[in-house]
């Protein structure tokens, strides 16, 4: 039985890989500082350990005390208008990376699974993206790292020999049976639920304006099941590789209100505000290639999402 190393383990996605591992008969080590994270989350069936990526000393613990066979790395701060105000923060997400690749070398781990994200090809200018698209310049410094540890990791990789996939997702929603309720809402699911609970007043669109069906920005939501489902089919591929993580298929903002008040029979109280800098009209992910190298195909649509989210924050 291999035993998976899982960063942020405690957090959204990663206590939900942590669970499916558990149920795929995987023992499971996390590491996590509960920034975001709750304890509450983590499997009984895992080794938990509360510390974070830049404390290499307690991080050297968890190698020394656990055979390691691969790590799945989701740790990272993740706020993008944060990222523009903390850079000093931020640098977390590269100096933790490092530490954990140096503790990789040192006990010969074979292969990390590393959390990416779309934001690396910055402001594409074709959809679907697909993974030949160049790298660019990002438009936020939590954008940089997410490049300066696909960079670093694959330097790693030809000089350690560190087998690496990385994963890059598109926007990730839905429940994992966890109910997950996150404290410190950025992404459009949670804000419409807080919307919904009436802790904020409304829901802001940002421009109406864009040269798309109906003038709202269009983006690729992948259910968070799919998703983790895709990273433990990753932990049998046996090259490097990259590959993006979404259903091909894009909803607008003003699609994804209106769905939500489909689903939830709920209104939404909205409104359009100012287009926001640097928001391509149209971000949709090629999957083709997780098809092909992963046998890989998402499994939830849109409506699934909004119901498994609203039931976390209305009924879980």
């Amino acid at each position: 039985m291999k035993t998976i190393l899982v960063t942020g383990g405690a957090g959204y996605i990663g206590s939900a890989a942590v669970k499916a591992l558990i149920e795929k008969g995987f023992d499971v080590v996390i590491v996590d500082n509960l920034s975001k994270g709750k304890k509450e989350f983590v499997d009984d069936k895992a080794k938990f350990y509360e510390t974070d990526l830049v404390d290499k000393e307690q991080l050297a613990k968890v190698f020394a005390e656990n055979k390691i066979d691969a790590v799945v790395h989701f740790a990272a701060y993740k706020a993008v208008e944060e990222s523009m105000d903390n850079a000093v923060k931020y640098s977390d997400n590269i100096t933790g990376t490092i530490n954990l690749l140096n503790l990789m070398v040192e006990h010969d781990v074979p292969k990390i699974i590393y959390s990416s994200s779309a934001c690396v090809y910055g402001t594409p200018e074709q959809s679907p993206v697909d993974e030949d698209i160049p790298i660019s310049a990002p438009i936020n410094f939590y954008g940089y790292t997410k490049i300066a540890n696909e960079q670093v990791i694959a330097w790693y990789s030809k000089v350690h020999n560190i087998q690496y996939v990385f994963m890059r997702y598109f926007n990730v929603a839905g429940d994992a049976g966890l109910s997950y309720i996150d404290p410190d809402a950025q992404n459009v699911f949670p804000i419409i639920m807080e919307v919904l609970s009436g802790k904020r007043e409304k829901f802001i669109i940002h421009g109406d304006d864009y040269d798309t069906r109906d003038g709202t920005c269009i983006r690729d939501y992948i259910d968070i099941n799919d998703l983790v489902k895709a990273h433990i089919l990753a932990l049998d591929i046996n090259n490097n590789d990259i590959i993006n993580l979404g259903t091909s298929n894009g909803v607008s903002v003003k699609e994804l209100v209106d769905i939500t008040i489909e689903v939830t029979g709920k209104d939404i109280k909205y409104e359009v505000g100012p287009r926001r800098e640097g928001d391509p009209a149209i971000v949709v992910a090629s999957n083709d290639k997780a098809k092909k190298i992963l046998g890989w195909e998402p499994k939830r649509d849109v409506r699934e999402m909004i119901r498994t989210t609203y039931d976390a924050y209305f009924k879980g």
